[in-house]
């Protein structure tokens, strides 16, 4: 089985705060975390990011920051 990392950037430089924008209800990062753990060989999805919004975010989901 493998880990899955997934970066998360709030101030990325095209879109900023791109991670929290909600699609069709939900923050785009509790989307793509969704999938990736949909992944048959992914044994654990974590997100790595460095700002407190999408750490909330991410906890709020019930995911690992």
């Amino acid at each position: 089985m493998a880990l899955a990392i997934i970066p998360a950037r709030f101030a990325a430089t095209r879109l900023p705060g791109k991670p929290l924008v909600a699609l069709a209800g939900k923050p785009m990062i509790e989307r793509v975390w969704a999938r990736v753990r949909l992944a048959k060989k992914i044994s654990r999805v974590i997100v790595a990011t460095d700002d407190e919004r999408i750490l909330q975010a991410v906890a709020g989901f019930g995911g690992k920051q």
